[in-house]
C-alpha cells in the first residue's frame, strides 16, 4: 500500500485536528485479473471509488518515483560491438569511403601539384601565383555551388562513383597541360578548375548525405565519423603526391623551386 499525507497533499481532505494516515490499495482481484480497488481511512475500508483530493494526492507522489528502465533509453549498439564487428562495420561503409577518399586525392594532388606549374606565360613566377590563386577561387566557387544541392536531391550510388573517376580524368589533363602547352593553355582552364569543384563539393555532400538515408540511426554517428577520416588520408596523400607531381612538372618546364626531385627522368 502506498502511505500519503493526505493533508498535506491536497488541504481538503479530512482531518481531525490531527494528520490521519490515508492509504490507497488493492483490496482484492476478481477472476479476469482486473483489480477493484478501494480506500482505507484508519481502521475502515471503503470500496468507493477514489475522491479527486486522494487522486491528487496520487499524482503528487508519483511524480518522485523513478523512471522504469523499460522507458530509458537504449544504449546504442555500437557501444556493445566487438572490435570483429566494428571492422566488419567500417568495411561495410566501402561505398561511401571509397569515393570520398578518390575525389580527395584527386583535387588536392591536382591543385598542389599540377596548379603551381601552370601559368601565362609558365616561366613567370608571378603569371603561376596568378592562376594559382584564380584557380582555387574558381574551385572554391563550384564547391559552394555544388555543396549547397545537398538539400535539392540526393546522388545515386553509381553517380557518386563516377564523380571521383571523372576527378581523376581532371588531374591527369591538367598535368598532361602543364607539360604540353597545345590544348586551351589560357585562362578558360579556370572554367575546368570550377567544374574541379563542383565534383569535389558534390562528392562530398552527397556521401554524407547518403548515409544519414542509408545508415540506421543507432549506427549513423559511427558511418558519419568513419566515412570523413577517408577525406583526411585523401588529403594527406595527396598533399605527399602532389610535391612529386610539382617537381615533375617543374623539370618538364625546366623550372626551379621544387622541394623534392622527380622520381621519373623528363
Amino acid at each position: 500500500a502506498t502511505q500519503i499525507d493526505g493533508a498535506a497533499a491536497c488541504p481538503d481532505l479530512p482531518t481531525a485536528n490531527s494528520s490521519r494516515t490515508v492509504s490507497y490499495q488493492n483490496l482484492s482481484t476478481s477472476e479476469e485479473g482486473e483489480a477493484a480497488e478501494g480506500l482505507v481511512v484508519g481502521n475502515e475500508s471503503f470500496h468507493d471509488e477514489p475522491t479527486s483530493s486522494m487522486k491528487c494526492s496520487l499524482e503528487l507522489q508519483g511524480e518522485d518515483m523513478p523512471t522504469p528502465d523499460s522507458e530509458q533509453e537504449p544504449p546504442s549498439s555500437v557501444d556493445n560491438m566487438t572490435l570483429g564487428e566494428r571492422v566488419r562495420a567500417v568495411l561495410a561503409l566501402y561505398p561511401y569511403m571509397i569515393p570520398l577518399w578518390v575525389v580527395y586525392f584527386a583535387e588536392y594532388a591536382l591543385q598542389a601539384g599540377a596548379w603551381t606549374a601552370i601559368g601565362f606565360p609558365v616561366t613567370s613566377m608571378e603569371a603561376r601565383d596568378s592562376f594559382f590563386t584564380y584557380s582555387n577561387w574558381m574551385y572554391q566557387v563550384g564547391v559552394l555551388v555544388s555543396r549547397s544541392t545537398g538539400t535539392l536531391f540526393t546522388c545515386p550510388l553509381w553517380l557518386l562513383w563516377l564523380m571521383p573517376a571523372l576527378q581523376v580524368v581532371n588531374l591527369i589533363f591538367f598535368a598532361i597541360t602543364a607539360v604540353t602547352h597545345d590544348w586551351m593553355y589560357n585562362s578558360s582552364l579556370l572554367g575546368v578548375c570550377f567544374y574541379v569543384g563542383l565534383l569535389g563539393g558534390g562528392v562530398y555532400i552527397h556521401t554524407f548525405t547518403r548515409i544519414c538515408n542509408d545508415v540506421p540511426k543507432h549506427r549513423r554517428e559511427f558511418a558519419l565519423a568513419t566515412t570523413s577520416v577517408a577525406e583526411s588520408l585523401g588529403i594527406i596523400i595527396a598533399d605527399l603526391t602532389g610535391l612529386y607531381i610539382q617537381a615533375c612538372l617543374y623539370d618538364s618546364n625546366q623550372l626551379s623551386g621544387a622541394l623534392v626531385t622527380c622520381p621519373i627522368r623528363m
